[in-house]
Order: C-alpha cells, then structure tokens, then sequence
C-alpha cells in the first residue's frame, strides 16, 4: 500500500525565502539570525520551554568544535507510547539534510575523473534527461547541483501526482526504474509539470526530482547501489556505524518515532527520491560528516574529499539565495542545510573561521530548528561561548 506525503515542502521554501531576505537586507548585524531568543536568559532552558511549547515529541542538538561534539542537549521521548527519553544513541531521520551526503558521493566521482561536472548528464544516463520545452539544451551534473536544471521541486503533491508516494520501510522501486517513467514525455507517469519554461542554468528551482537524478547518476558511474556506495565511501571511512538510508539497518529501539499533529504516529517510510530526503542517522555520526567539511575533506586523519574539492563545493553560485553546490551560505560565513518532511525536521550548519558547527534534529516536523526562528537561535547562541 502507497500513500501520498509532501516531501521537504515547508523546510525549503522557508529555507529559500530566509536566505534571500538576509541577502537584501545587506551587511546588518549576523545577530538577525538570533533576535527572537532574547526572552531566555539560560539557552538550554529556552530549548526545553520551546519544545514542550511546540509539542514536538523529542528534540535532540549538538555543537562541534574542531573533531568532536562539546555540546549536546537532549528533549523529550524519542517514542510517546512506551516513554523512551532520546538520547546519544537515538537514529532520526533527517529529511532533506541527507542532500550534503549525495553531494559528497558525486563530488568524489569528480575527484577520480569519472564525472565531468560540466558534462552533458546523457553521457552517463542509461536514459535520456532533456526539456521537452525547450528542444535539445542539454542539463549537466553542475545543473543538478544547484538546482537549475528545470525539474520541478515538486512544491504540492499534485503538481506531479505520485512523486510524492511513500512506501512503507525500505520498499520501492529503485531510482534507474522509476525515473525514466517520470522524466521522459514517453514515460507511463509523466506529467508536464515535472519540467519548468527555464532554459537549464538560468532559474534556481529546489528540486528533489533532480537530486535523484544525481543518486542515479552515482549508481551508473560506480556500478553501485547509490546506498551502497554511500556505505563504502563516506559512512566507514567516517565511522558513521549508525547512518544508513535503510531502516532495517537499526535496531528498532533505537529509532525516534516520526510523530505528526496531535501525537499521530507516523509510520517509517520511504520515498521515490530517497537519496533526496530518507536517511537516518545519530547525532555523533553526522557530527563526523561536518568535521570532515571544516578540516577540509578530512576526519581525524580519513580524507573522503580533497580541500580544493571542498572549496569547489562550497563556492557561491547564487549570490541572491546564497546557494553553493546543495549548501547553502547564510550571515556569518556559516553553511548549511534544512530538512523537513511528514515527522521529520532537521537543520545542520558548520562556521569554517572557527571550526564550528550545529545539529538539531526532531522527530515531529517544526519550523523552529530553522534559521530565523527560536530553537536555531537558541542552539546558536550556545554555539557562540565556543567560538
């Protein structure tokens, strides 16, 4: 059985509109980000009233210094029904924060010389990727990674009816067989609507349909599972034990129930654009990902990406939304990413001038984890007695 859930809707446009709005307001204080926290004298204290406030089943957040975390703050019960208080080892999804490991896979195919990012994506695609409005311009990886290929986000659930189905676990149809269904005016389910009027290149436009794309494209140039690959080549050099795309991977205790509005459980699902949104995780594991980012591609001597690669990766390429390659950049020099989908609200952030960064990760979905708003400024105003 197949249901329809909106994917990363809310998290993204609120991403987007926040960003842009920091951008025209110009050089005004970094502490715009900060401004609604200033009622809590005590942060951590702040945290607990705003979740109790909010309703949101259990919150967890952590601040990394250099190579390890130095602050974590757990809230509440990671599942209602038999009271589990979260905690370090607690898994939670995280919504569209996965996107910062598909751009760490793509960016290591780039690395070996086997991915050109300026490339035609034809050239590697077993099928064929093209605007139907707009003749033969082709769509390149770079298009994809920074979501300027012209696929739609999808923002609602009917502007492309069924992209936004889930599956109940880790079932559903690979990325290589439902794509071309979807993508290609031939395909059984496609829609018009899943490709803009924008030449490719000229109109970002967040796009979950295109960052499955870029699994696929991981798949066919390594000849591997897109989750596999992320296993062998980020997760273990990163000793990420606890990290996987698939919830049979976790003990089920381990898990933080998804919870949706007025405590209605929410069961574990999966999406058509997995790579995009459905990988689960522990607070110490992503932390690793984040030191990886700050020390330039490495983590406590395991290098998974070159600096100049992380350079690359992080180079603005919209000065008006703040957008790199899938990071985003906000006031302060930080760079980061939300997530938000039925259960799930997630935010990771890292400042490379003091080697810095932030998690917070919820199992009920909240825009308050979220730049511009209480709990992120709170976890940020913690952040700032480490700088």
């Amino acid at each position: 059985m197949k249901t329809t859930m909106s994917m990363d809707r809310a998290a993204g446009k609120w991403m987007i509109r926040g960003i842009i709005g920091v951008s025209l307001l110009g050089l005004q204080h970094c502490s715009l980000l900060e401004s609604p926290v200033e009622e809590y004298p005590d942060p951590e204290q702040g945290i607990f009233r705003e979740v109790q406030e909010a309703g949101i089943p259990s919150l967890s957040a952590c601040i990394v210094k250099e190579d390890s975390i130095i602050w974590a703050g757990y809230y509440g019960n990671a599942d209602l029904r038999a009271p589990r208080p979260t905690g370090p080892g607690t898994v939670y999804a995280v919504a569209s924060v996965s996107k910062l490991v598909v751009v760490t896979a793509v960016m290591q195919l780039y690395e070996r010389g086997l991915i050109d990012l300026e490339a035609d994506v034809n050239a590697y695609l077993p099928f064929t990727l093209r605007n139907p409005n707009l003749g033969d311009q082709k769509i390149t990886v770079l298009h994809l990674l920074t979501h300027t290929s012209g696929l739609a986000w999808p923002e609602t659930d009917n502007e492309v009816p069924g992209i936004y189905e889930y599956y109940p676990n880790d079932s559903g149809p690979p990325l290589q067989d439902w794509l071309p269904r979807y993508v290609q005016p031939q395909g059984s389910q496609y829609n018009p609507a899943i490709w803009k009027q924008t030449p490719p290149g000229t109109r970002e436009l967040y796009s979950n349909i295109g960052v499955a794309v870029l699994g696929a494209l991981v798949e066919v140039i390594s000849g591997m599972d897109f989750s596999q690959f992320c296993r062998q080549n980020i997760f273990a050099p990163l000793d990420m034990p606890s990290t996987s795309y698939a919830w049979s991977d976790f003990d089920p205790n381990s898990l933080a129930t998804l919870y949706g509005d007025g405590g209605q459980v929410i069961g574990f699902y999966r999406q058509l654009c997995y790579p995009a949104g459905n990988l689960k995780t522990t607070l110490e594991d992503f932390s690793h990902l984040l030191v990886a980012y700050i020390h330039g591609g490495e983590y406590k001597g395991r290098r998974i990406l070159q600096e100049q690669t992380v350079r690359e990766i992080l180079r603005m390429r919209n000065p008006a939304s703040g957008l790199c390659l899938i990071w985003n950049y906000t006031l302060g020099n930080w760079y980061g990413h939300a997530g938000g989908m039925p259960g799930v609200a997630a935010y990771a952030e890292f400042q490379p001038d003091h080697r810095i960064g932030l998690i917070i990760v919820a199992n009920y979905r909240s825009k308050l984890l979220y730049p511009g708003n209480k709990i992120h400024g709170l976890v940020r105003r913690i952040a700032r007695r480490y700088e």
